[in-house]
């Protein structure tokens, strides 16, 4: 049974980033075994420390999978922000946010699918970190296309709906796409891209 409580246990790990250093491990545990599949003892293997040194850093299992989805939705946020040409117009702006976003996806393929998997079900009750900046994430995607209806480029009845919708063709690679393939996740963002702008373009 895991520990609770908010008070550190266990000494700390005496190697470099510890925190960084469990928290990626713990990612790619999450991705190959699902969360109730890995264990905190497995953490501890995979990193190499004991599990009173994981507990010195996360009380809980919960903890740890908390902090995977914060840090990755605040660097992903990060990243499509400054991918994001501002004075450009909302057609480069908009494949320049998807094809940021597939290549952030890639590159950070296991945190990704641990997120996804966890907002399947895992963890239903998000925390209020998580809420926070999903939700800062998702008001940048519906500015853009708030400002491409506002403009006529492209009509939709609700801007907002078609924001999720780019999010969930992006977000659904996570069950599907396997690095290394033919083709990178910014390839086919490239073509979703394609889909949603030609798609909802005035005729």
């Amino acid at each position: 049974m895991e520990k609770t409580g908010k008070r550190a246990l266990g000494r700390p790990a005496t190697i470099t980033a510890p925190r960084e250093t469990i928290l990626t491990h713990a990612a790619r545990l999450f991705a190959e075994k699902g969360f109730e599949g890995a264990s905190l003892q497995d953490v501890a293997k995979a990193v190499g420390i004991s599990k009173a040194a994981v507990y010195h850093y996360f009380p809980t299992k919960q903890v740890i999978y908390d902090e995977i989805v914060i840090d990755l939705l605040s660097r992903l946020r990060e990243h499509v922000q400054a991918e994001i040409e501002g004075t450009a117009p909302f057609n480069d702006r908009l494949r320049q946010m998807m094809v940021a976003h597939a290549s952030f996806f890639e590159a950070n393929y296991e945190s990704f699918v641990t997120l996804l998997h966890g907002f399947g079900g895992l963890s239903r009750t998000l925390a209020p970190g998580q809420v926070s900046v999903r939700d800062e994430y998702e008001t940048m995607i519906r500015g853009l296309m708030t400002d491409a209806s506002a403009s006529g480029e492209l009509v939709m009845a609700d801007p907002a709906i078609a924001a999720r919708a780019v999010l969930s063709m992006l977000n659904w690679m996570a069950r599907w796409y396997r690095p290394g393939g033919r083709l990178a996740a910014r390839d086919f963002a490239e073509e979703y891209f394609q889909l949603i702008y030609n798609g909802l373009r005035p005729r």
